[in-house]
């Protein structure tokens, strides 16, 4: 996926923060928290993630979502999944 240069050079920015915060503790939910508490969310998160974890786009999801720190985000992107898959008649 391509992003623009500036969104390319934060994700590679905060993946070379983050780095020594997943070599110490290697836990998913701790990298998410320190993403977090650094302003690091939602698609840059999960792709500073890939590349800390070298991992493939479901499971850099996988921690994104399952962090209890990205409580918020797993409700929003729940109920919105649930609206689209209800249709437009439904979605009020």
């Amino acid at each position: 996926m391509g992003f623009d240069a500036e969104r390319s050079a934060r994700i590679a920015a905060m993946q070379e923060t983050a780095r020594p915060v997943w070599e110490a503790t290697g836990d998913t939910d701790v990298l998410q928290q320190f993403l977090k508490d650094n302003g690091c969310h939602g698609v840059e998160a999960v792709f500073v993630t890939m590349g800390l974890l070298h991992c493939d786009l479901a499971q850099a999801q996988r921690a994104f979502f399952n962090a209890p720190c990205r409580d918020a985000e797993r409700r929003f992107h729940n109920r919105a999944m649930d609206l689209l898959r209800r249709g437009p008649d439904h979605n009020a």
